[in-house]
C-alpha cells in the first residue's frame, strides 16, 4: 500500500517534467518552427508577464488562502495607468524617451498592487472571511472601477512596448525581470524567517500563533506580494499588447493559479517552491497556448485547453494533499 502511494505521488510530482517533454515532442513534429531559438525566446516573453504574477500567487497559496482578484485587478491597474498616460498626461510622454516615465508607472503600479493586496489580506485575516469570497468580491469592484474608468473602451499603452517587447542581446526585457523576480522571491521563501513563517501557517496557523508567529501580518504581507507582482504583471503584459481593452487579462486569475498548482503549490497551504515549480507552471502552460498557435488549432480548443489545464492542476493537488489536521 505505503509502495502504490510513493509511486502516485512521485507520478504527481514529476509527471509534469513528462507531459512537458512529449509536448515539446509533438509540437516540434507538427510545425518545424516551434523548437526554434526565437519561438522558444517568444515563449519565454509570453509567460514572463504572467510568470511574475504566479510567484506571488505561490506566497498567498502558501498560507492556504487564494486571489481570484488578481485578473481584475491587472486590468484596473493598467487602465489607471493607461487613463494617467494618455487622457491625463499626468506622465508626459516624453518621459518615456529616458525610461522615467516607466520608473514612475512601476512605482505606481506597485503601490497600487499592494494596495489591492492590503485590502484583501486585511479582510481575509482580520474579519476571517473566506479568501475566495474576499477576493472575488474586490475583483468585481475592482473590474468595474476599470470599465468605469475607460468607459469600456480602449486605452493606448504602447509606450510600454520599450520595456515590454524590448530585448537585450536578444533576451526579451520582460524575462529578464522574471529572471531577478524569481531570484529575489525564491531567496526570501527558501532562506528567510518569513519565508519559513509562511510555510508553517499554511501547515497549521493555530499552531503558528501559538509558537509567537504574528499570522495575520504575514497573511496580509502575503497578499500585498500576491497584489504587486500581479499588478506588475499586468502591466507588462499590457505593455505588450499595446492597449488595455475590456477583455483584458479575463481569465488571467486562473492560469496564474494553475501555473503555481502544477508547479508543486497546493491550494491546501503549506507546500510551494518558486524555483522550478512555478517556472515550469507557466512555461507549460504558454507552451501549449504557443503549440495551438503554431498548429493552427480552432480558437475554441483553447478554451477546452485552459479548462482541461485547471482541472488537471486541481486534481493532482487533491491527489498529493494528505488531508492534515490543520
Amino acid at each position: 500500500m505505503q509502495e502504490n502511494t510513493n509511486k502516485i505521488t512521485y507520478l504527481t510530482r514529476y509527471g509534469i517534467y513528462a507531459v512537458f517533454f512529449i509536448l515539446v515532442i509533438f509540437f516540434s513534429l507538427s510545425n518545424e518552427r516551434f523548437f526554434t531559438v526565437e519561438n522558444l525566446l517568444l515563449i519565454l516573453q509570453q509567460a514572463s508577464p504572467l510568470g511574475i504574477a504566479v510567484v506571488g500567487m505561490v506566497f498567498v497559496l502558501l498560507v492556504a488562502g487564494i486571489d481570484i482578484s488578481v485578473g481584475r485587478s491587472m486590468f484596473v491597474i493598467s487602465t489607471i495607468i493607461g487613463f494617467l498616460i494618455t487622457t491625463t498626461q499626468t506622465i508626459p510622454p516624453e518621459y518615456f524617451n529616458d525610461y522615467r516615465g516607466i520608473l514612475i508607472v512601476l512605482a505606481i503600479v506597485l503601490f497600487l498592487g499592494a494596495a489591492v493586496g492590503f485590502l484583501n489580506g486585511l479582510l481575509t485575516s482580520k474579519f476571517r472571511i473566506l479568501p475566495f469570497i474576499v477576493t472575488l468580491a474586490t475583483g468585481s469592484i475592482l473590474r468595474g472601477i476599470g470599465l468605469q474608468i475607460s468607459d469600456s473602451s480602449s486605452i493606448d499603452v504602447a509606450v510600454l512596448g520599450s520595456l515590454s517587447n524590448g530585448r537585450v542581446l536578444n533576451i526579451p526585457n520582460v524575462f529578464i525581470c522574471f529572471v531577478i523576480v524569481i531570484a529575489i522571491f525564491d531567496y526570501v521563501l527558501r532562506h528567510t524567517e518569513y519565508g519559513r513563517h509562511l510555510m508553517a501557517i499554511g501547515n497549521s496557523p493555530r499552531n503558528a500563533e501559538r509558537t509567537g508567529i504574528n499570522v495575520k501580518r504575514n497573511i496580509i504581507i502575503a497578499y500585498m506580494i500576491c497584489g504587486s507582482l500581479g499588478a506588475l504583471g499586468g502591466i507588462l503584459s499590457a505593455g505588450q499588447i499595446g492597449s488595455v481593452a475590456a477583455s483584458f487579462a479575463v481569465g488571467n486569475e486562473f492560469i496564474v493559479i494553475s501555473a503555481a498548482v502544477l508547479g508543486g503549490a497546493s491550494l491546501f497551504g503549506g507546500k510551494g517552491n518558486i524555483f522550478p515549480g512555478a517556472i515550469i507552471g507557466i512555461i507549460l502552460i504558454t507552451t501549449i497556448m504557443n503549440g495551438l498557435a503554431m498548429i493552427n488549432a480552432s480558437p475554441f480548443i483553447y478554451t477546452i485547453a485552459k479548462g482541461l489545464i485547471i482541472f488537471v492542476a486541481v486534481a493532482l493537488d487533491s491527489i498529493n494533499y494528505k488531508g492534515e489536521l490543520r
